[in-house]
């Protein structure tokens, strides 16, 4: 993940991106939303306004965020696990 301060996050927010912190030891997640910033995490959910956002994380680190890639299902083992004949 790369990290960035916040005056490289508010133009990543905006192109598309996810920014990432941690608070308390647990992941916070920033998205930019119908021209606000979404703050979720796995207790709540709420909106601030660009200028509110930038004033409460003004010394916080982020990270671009980047979702885990799914191992991709290989046709041919597929096959082959359904090819055994089971007893």
């Amino acid at each position: 993940m790369q990290k960035i301060q916040i005056q490289e996050g508010l133009p990543a927010l905006k192109s598309g991106e996810i920014l990432m912190t941690l608070q308390d030891n647990q992941p916070q997640f920033y998205a930019y939303v119908r021209d606000r910033i979404r703050v979720q995490n796995a207790q709540s959910r709420y909106t601030l306004s660009v200028e509110e956002w930038q004033s409460l994380f003004a010394g916080a680190q982020f990270w671009i965020y980047e979702p885990a890639e799914s191992a991709e299902i290989s046709p041919e083992k597929d096959a082959e696990y359904y090819g055994w004949n089971h007893k």
